[in-house]
């Protein structure tokens, strides 16, 4: 009988044991379990904060105020000559392409560079940007002599060049094409995202930020193009290589008043094109090459009135 007792006893007491394994075992799980879900929790609560962090970038661009970007200041130094180009000469081939070119470019000005296909205005802004090298003559940059720098270094110093048929990375938003270059200055990234803001807003282009460059359309592509180029921190000269060219006249439109609001900022434009009506009223002073010499210099209003400039270039038929 006491067998049987003792036998009962352990059988209670292994039954219980196995009761409290399973107990423990089942906590345990629930623990893990739970533990689980709470890191899947945090992760979710990373994502759902990151996503309206990114929700944040999309509607910060249009509530951030236009902040005025001043590259110099406008007005204080208008008189002073940011490039200088003196008695250059350039034979390509054997071949003279330019030949003794003088001209003053001053801060905040916008100069047109004019004449047929040809008559060597993208030789002169290879010379300016240093592409190529002057066979004689100078070009000054801030007073500084510039010939045989480099274009990298030139392009530090505050020359940027927009190319007719040049730009952007296709698959890339105009926010992705902005940072591309700002990273290059900007190490902080928020610092880079506030001035590609200010940029985007100052412009009213806050709705191409998320927009791919190839789905823009022409005026759209040039403008952020343009911005691209004025992210150089040491911004001083911008040369527009045809900035109008294959745009439709609402696009041309817009596209002055832009250059226009560059100009407000202090920055100093040359533009060069072979059709003087598109752009003519908004230079300050235009030259104009013929058989790379400077064939007639001054305001739009002088031009439309020089006898040279009517016989060859604007033509015969031209009337004021």
């Amino acid at each position: 009988m006491e067998k049987d007792k003792n036998k009962k006893q352990k059988i209670k007491i292994k039954a219980i044991t196995s009761i409290d394994k399973k107990f423990i075992l089942e906590k345990k799980f629930l623990i893990e379990e739970r533990k689980s879900v709470l890191i899947l929790d945090k992760e979710a609560e990373k994502f759902n904060e990151k996503k309206l962090n990114d929700n944040k970038k999309s509607t910060k661009l249009k509530i951030i105020p236009p902040n005025l970007i001043k590259l110099n200041k406008p007005g204080v130094n208008a008189n002073k000559k940011i490039l200088t180009v003196s008695k250059i000469s350039k034979s390509l081939g054997g071949r003279p392409i330019l030949k003794n070119i003088s001209f003053e470019l001053n801060q905040g000005q916008i100069l047109g560079l004019l004449g047929p296909n040809g008559a060597g205005k993208s030789t002169l802004f290879n010379l300016i940007v240093g592409k190529i090298f002057p066979d004689f003559g100078k070009i000054k940059l801030d007073n500084e002599i510039i010939n045989q720098l480099p274009i990298h270094k030139r392009s530090l110093k505050g020359i940027s060049l927009l190319e007719q048929h040049k730009g952007l990375f296709g698959n890339m938003t105009a926010y992705e094409n902005l940072y591309a270059i700002l990273e290059l200055y900007i190490e902080d990234k928020n610092k880079i995202e506030t001035r590609i803001f200010q940029l985007l807003s100052y412009f009213g282009l806050q709705y191409l930020a998320d927009v791919k460059a190839n789905n823009m359309s022409g005026g759209e592509y040039k403008k952020i193009s343009t911005l691209q180029r004025i992210c150089n921190k040491n911004i001083k000269v911008l040369l527009l290589d045809e900035p109008m060219a294959a745009l439709d006249p609402l696009s041309i439109s817009s596209i002055k008043k832009f250059i226009l609001e560059l100009r407000s900022m202090g920055l100093s434009v040359i533009i060069t094109d072979h059709n003087f009506f598109a752009i003519q009223d908004i230079l300050d002073h235009c030259i104009i090459i013929r058989d790379g010499s400077i064939m007639v210099e001054g305001p739009p209003k002088i031009i439309m009135k020089d006898e040279r400039a009517i016989k060859y270039y604007l033509g015969s038929g031209f009337k004021i």
